[in-house]
């Protein structure tokens, strides 16, 4: 498995309750058990005739071979056990893959869904938010906390929703979009970026989140890829962003703006799983 820790260094000024989560957490990562209850919840959800027979047959495979393999479900079902989530923020939902693994560890974990909904993603159906609550109330029958579904463009939701932010252009301008940002967690103890797979949509996904992850808390992000959106013509837009920094000289690379997200948010270790099908990252707050 190809793993690269970086971030910052382990020393004495690192909390020590942060570090001994990190240790558990690269400990945990891949464990068999884990994959098995992941597998199992996968298998009780919606079929998908495109997507999921290959995700079960990798994750299956991985299992005989005992080679501790990692991707984006796994992870997060491990981080929800570890962390045990107060609090969720997922960006991109679709069929409730993710937010199924972590509500599965973290029964009352108050959980927020950013998505737009958009038809036929990835060449399936996209049924909307009352099949993903339908699926969570099917499948985690326990789950007691409250999920709130953020319909539209992250871009325009996030500065909204996580900072208050005002545009008068805005579509995401609204009075509920207010109330849920009065009434939202300070901060974020688990967080998944699983959007918008354009290079410089993601930047500004994970400009957006990372300062609001708890400490102690993790963000994931899916398809690590040296592509991206742009090389099929995708052209990210939002009234917002005059607030975030360009992103200049970029290549079409989900891995690039990763690696560039590393050297901004130095408070934090990162994990990478390049082999995963598709490559996954863990970033985890120190301090």
């Amino acid at each position: 498995m190809n793993m690269v820790a970086g971030g910052i260094m382990y020393g004495v000024s690192t909390d020590l309750f942060t570090r001994k989560r990190l240790i558990e957490i690269e400990h945990r990562l891949g464990d068999p058990d884990i994959t098995r209850e992941t597998l199992a919840t996968l298998e009780a959800l919606a079929p998908d005739e495109v997507n999921k027979p290959p995700l079960l047959h990798w994750l299956h495979e991985g299992l005989i071979a005992a080679d501790r393999r990692v991707e984006i479900r796994t992870a997060l079902r491990c981080l929800a056990r570890i962390i045990r989530p107060r609090s969720y923020l997922e960006i991109g939902t679709r069929r409730g893959w993710s937010i199924a693994q972590v509500v599965s560890e973290a029964p009352d974990v108050r959980a927020y869904s950013i998505d737009l909904w958009v038809a036929n993603y990835g060449g399936t159906l996209n049924p909307g938010p009352e099949f993903v609550r339908a699926e969570l109330s099917r499948i985690v029958p326990t789950y007691r906390g409250e999920l709130t579904f953020l319909t539209g463009n992250s871009h325009d939701l996030l500065p909204v929703f996580l900072e208050g932010a005002w545009a008068e252009d805005s579509p995401a301008n609204n009075f509920t979009l207010i109330r849920h940002s009065e009434g939202r967690p300070r901060l974020f103890d688990l967080v998944t970026v699983d959007g918008d797979h354009s290079a410089v949509g993601t930047w500004w996904d994970l400009l957006d989140v990372m300062p609001h992850i708890a400490l102690g808390g993790a963000m994931v992000i899916d398809d690590l890829v040296d592509t991206s959106d742009e090389v099929n013509g995708a052209r990210p837009s939002s009234c917002f962003a005059h607030r975030r920094a360009p992103l200049t000289d970029f290549r079409p690379s989900l891995l690039d703006v990763w690696r560039r997200i590393r050297r901004i948010f130095g408070n934090f270790t990162y994990l990478e799983y390049l082999d995963a099908r598709p490559p996954v990252g863990i970033a985890v707050r120190m301090h």
